[in-house]
């Protein structure tokens, strides 16, 4: 049985691409990336295999449905043909042998390629994170709006610069992170170029064969685009303060000497205070606006709670929950989310209490000195003996 269900796939993959015009197909089970690509490709004609064509003429989902039993149908985008085959004619064969995707040898990594932007394409954006009006006008203004087309080319023309450094600051868990997402996002919807440089890839980079070389690719766009610098405190702790070390000198030298094509906007995020960070990282031209992150207010924690489920804001009281996270960070209120979630999937029920006492029980555990997270050593036994007698 396996033998004939394997002939015949290998048989219709032959037959398709001599159809569909491929000199070696592949076939491919595109799963979730069926519906963004053919979305986005241009639908060709219905064609038959092996003389035999049995049109469907289901209305339902005729953007991303073949519209044959039997058959193929072609499709192009970006250059790149590929088909749709559906020849189930045997109920008791998996369908995947035989109802599948082809495409070109030479052109299967390019699709896969195509495919992956279509699905990110078609991922519904973000909400904007929860700041305060006037930060998240200012984070947009310097970065999405600054690397606008019609923005940069206005500001070329009087001479101004081509980049801007944003550098958020302020305790973790408030949204520094949620607030880079946010912009990442942004900009990958724009299919502008991004990129995230972390301490482990600065590192690298130093100790590359060519270190000056793999500094400034970390700073370098082609053409406009956002670069994010996570926690880079190695790089931006005050020389008067701590040791001076080549990593400030090298990572400053290449924030100036960066050649820009069209546009680039840095955002730095780090835990320090504005007075740990050297004053030279500071200047305008490297840092051109600081947004400190706090806490959230009452009426940010109110409208992160509105963005819960539905279900989940019907079964508890909004205004204690705002009322009983004061002094709470973002990351701690989505933390007593996860824990009133897991409770309710136990017990049937959303209770805010016990959420609450569940987490000071956890942080106090964490807190704990004696405890231990992850693999420890045995602590030694009391009264100097390892058995305890």
């Amino acid at each position: 049985m396996l033998k004939h269900y394997a002939a015949d796939h290998r048989y219709l993959l032959s037959a398709a691409g001599r159809a569909a015009g491929l000199t070696d197909p592949v076939a491919i089970d595109l799963d979730e990336f069926a519906e963004p690509l053919l979305k986005k490709a241009r639908r060709g004609p219905l064609v038959p295999i092996d003389g035999v064509l049995v049109r469907d003429w289901d209305p339902d989902n005729r953007r991303t449905y073949l519209g044959a039993q039997l058959g193929l149908r072609l499709y192009d985008i970006d250059g790149v043909r590929f088909a749709s085959v559906g020849f189930n004619y045997h109920d008791k064969r998996h369908w995947s042998g035989l109802s599948f995707y082809a495409v070109d040898r030479t052109d299967y990594l390019r699709l896969y390629r195509v495919a992956l932007r279509c699905r990110r394409d078609a991922e519904p954006p973000s909400p904007p994170p929860v700041l305060p009006e006037e930060q998240l006008e200012q984070l947009w203004r310097n970065t999405i709006g600054y690397l606008d087309r019609a923005n940069l080319r206005r500001i070329k023309k009087y001479g101004g610069r081509a980049r801007r450094g944003v550098l958020l600051t302020g305790p973790p868990g408030n949204g520094k992170t949620m607030a880079c997402r946010w912009v990442w996002e942004e900009c990958r919807r724009r299919r502008w170029e991004w990129r995230l440089v972390t301490p482990d890839a600065y590192r690298q980079a130093r100790a590359a064969c060519d270190p000056v070389e793999a500094v400034k690719a970390l700073f370098t766009v082609e053409k406009r685009g956002v670069i994010f610098f996570d926690d880079m405190d190695i790089a931006l702790r005050n020389r008067e303060t701590v040791q001076e070390t080549d990593d400030q000198a090298v990572f400053l030298s290449a924030l100036d000497g960066i050649s820009i094509n069209e546009g680039v906007a840095f955002v730095f995020t780090t835990n320090c205070g504005l007075d740990l960070i050297d004053r030279a990282f500071k200047r305008p031209g490297r840092i051109d606006l600081v947004l400190r992150i706090e806490p959230p207010t009452a009426a940010l924690r109110r409208r992160l709670i509105e963005r819960w489920h539905e279900e989940v804001r019907r079964g508890i009281d909004v205004a204690r929950a705002v009322a009983t996270t004061e002094g709470y960070s973002f990351a701690e209120i989505e933390e007593l989310k996860n824990l009133l979630i897991m409770h309710g999937l136990d017990a049937g029920a959303w209770d805010w209490d016990w959420a609450l006492r569940q987490f000071d029980a956890n942080r106090h555990d964490l807190a704990a000195q004696r405890r231990h997270v992850g693999f420890a050593p045995p602590e030694p036994a009391r009264n100097g003996s390892a058995n305890g007698r």
